[in-house]
């Protein structure tokens, strides 16, 4: 099986509904994104004016805040929806699950993308430009990503990979594991993941593993670092220690779209910093 099949890139539709949405090759017109990455992706491959609805959790680039709000990823206001008359709803595997029978049901062409490495972000960008009706503006975005990547992994080759923990969320405590893109994201800047040997890509991770694997590093990204600061039993940490502890913009970070490469750029610099 090739790779760009499994990296499940799927357009989940009936035969109808994709004749009526690719029929003579006809780009869609009426595009509604239901998860952030989605909706800059789309702007990014220069189809914006054509999504005409979005999420709440969208809010970049600011023209989204110009789009009707159809609910969120988990909660679909499906009559605002179906007012927006959509020939392409496009939408992330890991949030839309629940929603696919209704849609399919009325009949509206649905792609969903479910990338989970840096690689597969960049053949999304190909396999949704090609959806949209974009595909040279895709394969644009994947080099340039390419390009990026390169020359960002050159900068992080160390001979001290330091220890990191990354929290995504504090209670209950959660990191990356392998599988991930964040875990690729910590290998690729010159880090080791604590939570490398997870048996799941988003796990629940215990307090006393992360205190026994003694951190040199700490990425938070839920906006917490009053809160992780103040942790009794972590203060003997090495990244407490020395002051090695980091909150930063989580839309880099969780957002499978060309500025996941800014995060890596970030991490790159806070690496670059840690001091045996």
């Amino acid at each position: 099986m090739s790779r760009r099949y499994r990296i499940v890139l799927v357009l989940v539709v009936t035969m109808t509904a994709f004749m009526s949405a690719n029929a003579f090759g006809a780009a869609p017109q009426r595009i509604v994104s239901l998860a952030p990455s989605i909706t800059e992706n789309l702007f990014a491959l220069g189809v914006g004016d054509r999504v005409v609805g979005v999420t709440s959790w969208c809010d970049y680039p600011a023209e989204t805040k110009e789009r009707t709000v159809i609910g969120d990823a988990l909660n679909l206001n499906l009559e605002v929806l179906l007012s927006l008359e959509p020939d392409l709803v496009v939408a992330d595997a890991t949030l839309v699950q629940g929603h696919m029978e209704t849609l399919k049901a009325f009949g509206i062409p649905t792609f969903v993308i479910a990338p989970s490495t840096i690689a597969d972000i960049q053949e999304s960008l190909i396999e949704l430009g090609k959806a949209v009706g974009a595909e040279e503006r895709g394969r644009e975005l994947a080099a340039a990503m390419a390009a990026r990547l390169e020359e960002l992994t050159e900068r992080a080759q160390r001979s001290f990979r330091p220890r990191v923990w990354l929290e995504t969320w504090n209670d209950p405590l959660m990191t990356v594991g392998p599988g991930s893109f964040l875990h690729e994201l910590i290998e690729l800047a010159g880090g080791e993941n604590i939570a490398r040997d997870a048996d799941t890509p988003w796990p629940i991770f215990s307090e006393e593993l992360v205190i026994e694997r003694d951190p040199q590093v700490i990425i938070l990204t839920c906006f917490n670092l009053e809160e992780a600061l103040s942790r009794p039993s972590w203060q003997t940490t090495s990244a407490m220690r020395n002051g090695y502890v980091y909150e930063v913009n989580p839309d880099p970070y969780a957002r499978t779209t060309p500025r996941i490469l800014d995060a890596l750029e970030e991490l790159i610099d806070i690496f670059d910093g840690v001091q045996p």
